[in-house]
């Protein structure tokens, strides 16, 4: 069977690679509220499901909006990383 459920706003980004499923799953959850199980259950204070883990990792309204990127930042700071730059060989 299937051993987590994820719930998010966007599945082609999500499952696009390892990256963005471990960014939007585990940074939109918060575990105390956001975590389901199918047929849970609580054991010796323990909880466990006998299904899937259910994880809604949708956009909450609390939540700040995405960062956009700006090419015109990303060229200055490239700059700084290429050779002559006060950065280069850092990474």
């Amino acid at each position: 069977g299937c051993p987590i459920i994820v719930l998010c706003d966007d599945a082609t980004f999500t499952a696009a690679n390892m990256r963005n499923y471990l960014w939007v799953t585990y940074t939109r959850c918060n575990p105390s509220h956001d975590m389901h199980g199918i047929d849970a259950f609580v054991q010796h204070k323990h909880w466990g499901c006998n299904g899937p883990l259910v994880i809604d990792a949708r956009i909450k309204p609390h939540h700040a909006p995405p960062v956009q990127t700006d090419s015109t930042v990303e060229k200055q700071i490239d700059r700084l990383f290429a050779k002559g730059g006060s950065l280069h060989g850092i990474c």
